[in-house]
């Protein structure tokens, strides 16, 4: 409903046929007048040559018409400068200096608020505004000015008289007067029923925008005239809508009154809630300035209309909002009544900028006759009145900057004007974008000098394995050999140097400044870390070999040769100089990083991947062990627990204990002294828990992470196995038969296997003890039978090396994907590099307990999910996607923050021992890019839902809840306009009434406030909770008071009870600010 066009139909184009179809005479002067006939008539459609078919898309000619269509960004500002050329020229106040603004959705900072998408683009509707009807409207006037003379009645076929109505005489007209107005009440009503008749001659006039309108059938039917019948068609089609712009409509003020007091034994709830009272100019809900003062301010007996408050008034502030301002009323009792005047209302004014006191007079009958609804008026509109008698007029405007004072008796009542601050409602944007931000130049070239020295720790090592296998007993052949892994070796150092080298310059250069460019280069520089780690496994398997030749021979341990000594030092002083043993075969490998550079996809990522070594340590220099990547089956578990004997000297990376670290060096030195009998691989000089993993990438080059579970699920997002999973996904829905479906990969040790379905597969504990390791990161809820099933809408994908083996399920894969193409501007790649990185987040407010991530860019946040709610989503999520999705589509507002995606990522690392198991859902971030000032978790209820915060830290630090909320708003009310508060209320009861359908409860509205830019951003989150057994209790609990409670509702209901008492609270706490232009748009 708030994309439905309520514009009016434009005006009919005249018949053109389309430019393809034009005669050849046509085409040939387009523009000309068509030339005559002999006749001097129209020349005969048979004479016409045959029309010609021309293809509009191969049209060069410039023939071709083009409709030209104006933006929609255009069509407001001409909208809108129209309507302000037309509220110039209408008069809607009979105050001589009160005008009214546009409407806020009209201004440019309305045009661009986060909720004018969702109003159509013409919300004001006026027949002034159209053309037609306004052309007509004039034609008509101009005709009521010609029947006033009546020799222009039959004048050039004008139109007849319209038909004059003359009611009869008023009866006051032949009443006798005998008596004083004042002293007869029938005089006085027959006089007042006499000036509101008005005069006794009754002309036609229609209101278009009247709603009571029927348009006579019989005046349609005899009227001859065209002009006469467009304009009843204009007046039928304009029945049904109201005129902004008609001044009869703008007979009133909207307020939003309300009344509290901090002692009252309602608070923080107010005495009276706030709510809006439309109050017509000397009409409804209106009364003079007089009684309302007498009434409620200055009458004993009055009290507040609330029954548990037992405050007296004087204690209690009501306010009225209404557009940018509040008059306030304050009661203040004297010590005395001034003397004299006891029985009389004074009134006196205090000037707030410069404290001037206007004389106390008496309040007189005219003030005291005015309406209350225009002295509201004038409080909010009248700033341009100031002083006039005064000696020296301080210029300040009477109405907004002066405090006015009504005294009766010892009873005061202050009426002063503040402005008020309106704030914009955010909902979560309808399309996820992902800032372009790459990582900086600094952290780059960080991450490429500790890459260089990671490749001479790595190739120094190959150098002493190469050297300690050299003895004098070698033959000619085995010599050649030697001597050709040594320049093997030295090729692949100075090649990778020689790349991070040029690299490095280039990054100094000013070249490479944008976000894509340094994002490519990242990528790059984790291409060639795993290329590091391939070439690390072929010389392992090498080395290996050549171990196995010579196992058995008695052999003397060769001493470290003096080069080696020499290049150890050479590292250790600046590693970027040192120089390679054969730096000539350089040349055959320099164009290797601008293939890997374009190959690169420019988009967004994150900061650096590796991690800066710690200073000062005296060791760090040194090389240290890391995971290996052995290919061949001799490596097994055997060789991977001993990983700790390091072949050179170092110690662990990521291990502080200074006893691992000697036991380490010690088994490092005994390793290069004295024989083995086995052979030990030399380990990846990278952390324990990062793997440069060697798959093929489909997307994006990862390095997964163990303390940052989503890269586990970017590296799966962006392997081959899932594109190809998802592609059968969406070919069809076949059961794929067998107990493990293996989808073909790039090493046997990866899958991608449909799993069980979800109501089959989530109940139940996951067991570790299994044969297989690999199992054991799955769930143990013995499932298995089910994974045959067809319509399987889940992908299991299983990755490792030689330490680490990973697990993850991606939930919903096909669906998730699809949805992620809908609901995100950016691309999948994106959504990748941003799930690469994440930091641990720390949640304030949640009771949960569950471990929270946000991605190194703060675009999305990973929340741990229970079993429980697993299960309960896995069941809600076919109507969670479809909802969705539909709303985006059909641009309808909804306040759920999205959820991307539901994954079970699992690892188990034999070589530091730690494992771990996950369900994480990543959703969108809600705040991203914007810095709160404070943040609300409400949830509708005021059981526990108080956070105890000190005094001045009640900001961003602090999640507030419900009852925090409330002593908040007693002074500082959360103001929103009109439009805000329509979108706001459609979004919430939307929503809210789907998630009770689905038995969802415990969501609750996250609200952030900006400052910077005056927006609340809201989002309802947490909706995944179910109504179970367990919730069901919980409320039973609860409600009867076993455990306390203080008799108030349990924060655990019923879905629909939850539904209704979230829409109600919400409803409270957002309070709506109604103006001048408040009911007479679309909508708002």
């Amino acid at each position: 409903p708030y994309r439905t066009s309520m514009s009016s139909p434009p005006a009919p184009l005249p018949p053109l046929s389309p430019p393809f179809l034009l005669p050849e005479s046509e085409m040939e002067a387009v523009g000309e007048p068509a030339a005559p006939s002999e006749e001097g008539g129209e020349a005969p459609s048979s004479e016409l040559p045959p029309r010609l078919f021309r293809d509009p898309l191969q049209d060069d000619t410039g023939l071709y018409i083009a409709e030209q269509v104006a933006s929609a960004d255009d069509r407001l500002k001409s909208y809108s400068v129209a309507f302000k050329q037309e509220l110039k020229d209408v008069i809607l106040c009979i105050s001589p200096f009160i005008s009214f603004k546009e409407p806020f959705l009209l201004v440019p900072k309305g045009m661009r608020c986060p909720s004018r998408d969702y109003f159509p683009e013409q919300v004001y509707l006026s027949p002034l505004l159209n053309k037609d009807f306004k052309e007509l409207d004039s034609r008509r006037k101009r005709q009521l000015l010609k029947d006033v003379a009546p020799t222009s009645q039959a004048a050039n076929g004008s139109l007849p008289p319209r038909s004059i109505r003359v009611l009869p005489s008023h009866r006051l007209t032949s009443a006798r007067i005998a008596e004083h107005l004042g002293s007869s009440q029938d005089l006085a009503k027959m006089v007042a029923d006499f000036r509101a008749q008005g005069g006794r001659i009754r002309q036609r006039d229609v209101d278009p925008f009247a709603q009571s309108r029927e348009p006579s059938v019989k005046s349609f039917s005899k009227s001859n005239s065209e002009e006469e019948r467009g304009q009843i068609q204009n007046e039928m089609a304009w029945a049904t809508k109201m005129d902004c712009l008609n001044p009869v409509n703008h007979q009133r003020v909207c307020v939003l009154f309300s009344s509290s007091s901090a002692q009252s034994n309602n608070a923080p709830n107010p005495c009276v809630s706030p709510w809006i009272v439309t109050m017509e100019f000397y009409g409804k809900n209106d009364l003079t300035l007089g009684i309302f003062l007498e009434r409620y301010c200055f009458r004993p007996s009055y009290q507040c209309p609330s029954v548990f408050c037992e405050t007296p008034m004087v204690h209690h502030i009501r306010r009225f909002v209404h557009g940018e301002g509040c008059v306030q009323i304050v009661l203040k009792e004297l010590d005395s009544p001034v003397p004299g005047y006891q029985h009389t209302i004074l009134n006196y004014s205090w000037c707030r900028i410069c404290k001037q006191v206007t004389p106390v007079v008496p309040l007189s009958n005219d003030s005291w006759s005015m309406s209350f609804a225009k002295y509201l008026e004038l409080r909010f509109y009248g700033h341009q009145y100031t002083r006039r008698a005064n000696i020296e007029p301080c210029g300040h405007s009477i109405h907004k900057d002066y405090h006015q004072y009504f005294s009766y008796n010892q009873m005061v009542a202050s009426f002063s004007y503040t402005p008020v601050r309106l704030l914009e409602i955010c909902l979560p944007a309808p399309k996820i974008y992902i800032k372009n931000q790459g990582p900086s130049k600094i952290s780059l070239l960080q991450d490429l000098k500790d890459f260089s020295q990671k490749v001479s720790q790595v190739y120094l090592a190959i150098d002493d394995r190469l050297t300690s296998l050299k003895t004098d007993t070698f033959s000619k052949t085995r010599e050649e050999k030697m001597e050709d892994l040594f320049a093997q070796k030295d090729m692949e150092e100075v090649e990778l140097r020689n790349w991070i080298e040029k690299l490095q310059a280039r990054l100094l250069s000013c070249g490479l400044d944008s976000s894509q460019q340094l994002q490519a280069v990242l990528e790059s520089v984790v291409v060639k870390k795993q290329n590091l780690c391939e070439m690390l496994q072929s010389w392992n398997n090498r080395l290996q070999d050549l171990f196995q030749q010579e196992k058995g021979r008695k052999r003397p341990s060769v001493p470290p040769s003096p080069g080696r000594h020499r290049q150890t030092e050479d590292s250790k002083t600046s590693v970027l100089e040192s120089s390679p043993r054969n730096p000539s075969p350089v040349v055959q490998n320099g164009e290797r990083e601008d293939r890997h550079l374009s190959n690169m996809p420019s988009s967004t990522a994150s900061s650096s991947l590796l991690q800066l070594p710690s200073p000062g340590d005296p060791v760090s220099e040194q090389l240290s062990a890391g995971p290996s990547f052995p290919s061949t089956a001799g490596v097994g578990d055997q060789d991977t627990a001993s990983l700790a004997e390091d072949v050179f000297d170092g110690h662990q990376l990521g291990s502080s204990d200074s006893q691992v670290k000697e036991k380490s060096t010690m088994k490092a030195i005994l390793a290069n002294l004295l024989p083995g009998n086995s052979y030990n691989p030399i380990p990846l000089p990278f952390d324990p828990d990062k793997h440069y993993l060697m798959y093929e990438h489909e997307r994006v080059p990862i390095a997964v992470c163990e303390r940052e579970p989503s890269s586990i699920i970017a590296f799966a997002l962006s392997c081959k196995e899932y594109k190809t999973a998802l592609e059968e996904l969406s070919k069809s829905s076949v059961p794929t038969g067998g107990e493990d479906p293996a989808q073909p990969g790039s090493t046997a040790e990866s899958r991608a296997k449909m799993s069980s379905p979800a109501k089959q597969s989530e109940p139940g504990a996951t067991q570790l003890g299994r044969s297989s390791e690999s199992d054991s990161l799955k769930d143990g809820d013995g499932g298995d039978k089910q994974k045959k099933q067809a319509g399987n809408p889940h992908v299991e994908l299983q990755f490792s090396d030689a330490n680490a083996k990973f697990y993850c399920r991606v939930y919903y894969a096909e669906e998730f994907h699809s949805m992620r193409e809908q609901i995100m501007e950016s691309k999948e790649e994106d959504f990748v590099r941003s799930l690469s990185h994440c930091v641990n987040w720390q949640a304030r407010g949640g009771k949960s307990g569950a471990v929270f991530y946000a991605t190194e860019d703060d675009r999305f946040i990973l929340k741990q999910m229970p079993r429980l709610e697993v299960q309960s989503f896995l069941d809600f999520a076919p109507h969670y996607f479809s909802y969705i999705t539909g709303a985006v589509q059909q641009k309808r507002p909804t306040a759920l923050a999205k959820i991307l995606g539901v994954y079970r990522i699992g690892y188990k690392n034999s070589q530091n021992n730690t494992e771990k198991k996950l369900d994480l859902l990543v959703m969108e971030n809600l705040f991203y890019g914007r810095k709160m000032a404070q943040v609300f978790d409400l949830k509708g209820s005021l059981r526990n839902r108080n956070v105890k915060t000190d005094s001045g830290k009640e900001s961003c630090e602090v999640v507030l809840l419900d009852e925090n909320l409330l002593k908040l708003v007693h002074d500082n009310p959360l103001y929103i306009r009109s439009h805000c508060k329509a979108i706001l209320r459609a979004s919430i009861h939307s929503d809210a009434y789907f998630l009770s359908s689905h038995l969802i409860i415990d969501y609750s509205l996250l609200v952030g406030r900006d400052d910077t830019t005056d927006e609340l951003v809201v989002g309802i989150i947490d909706y995944i909770r179910t109504f179970t057994w367990d919730k069901k209790l919980e409320m039973v609990v609860k409600s009867t008071g076993i455990l306390g409670g203080q008799g108030k509702m349990p924060t655990v209901v019923s879905p629909e009870l939850y539904r209704a008492r979230f829409c109600e609270a919400m409803d409270k706490y957002f309070l709506m600010v109604p103006d001048h232009w408040t009911g007479l748009g679309v909508n708002c």
